[in-house]
């Protein structure tokens, strides 16, 4: 139960961050970006959308070290854990059949996309 509280709080701490850096302009774009421009958003934050992922990820950061220190918090936060954990084994289980159709629509897709795109690359 350790593990996936440390788990938790580790992938929580780890998105709060991560959202919080993806939201920050970079200085040059890549050349990526520039290929594929037409199918692209640029998104840049606003200073109060930057301020506020910037307080989140410093809330979610002292809630993790609160989690960690205080044992009641930690039994709860690892009760809520595995509660999620315990709903998400019975969604993907109750759920498998449209998912399994799901992820064979996409890969009909994708390969269909794949055997056009080669198509036009052929055909010059």
């Amino acid at each position: 139960m350790k593990r996936i509280l440390l788990l938790f709080v580790l992938v929580m701490g780890l998105a709060a961050a991560s959202a919080a850096r993806s939201q920050q302009p970079a200085n040059e774009p890549s050349p990526k970006s520039k290929a594929h421009a037409a199918d692209t958003v640029d998104f840049k934050p606003s200073p109060e959308l930057q301020k506020s992922l910037e307080d989140l990820a410093s809330a979610v950061q002292a809630l993790a070290l609160r989690i960690a220190s205080d044992p009641q918090i930690k039994a709860a936060a690892m009760q809520v854990a595995s509660g999620a954990v315990s709903t998400a084994q019975q969604v993907i289980s109750e759920q498998s059949v449209h998912i399994e159709e799901a992820l064979k629509t996409a890969a009909e897709r994708i390969s269909a996309a794949q055997s056009a795109q080669q198509g036009k690359v052929k055909k010059p």
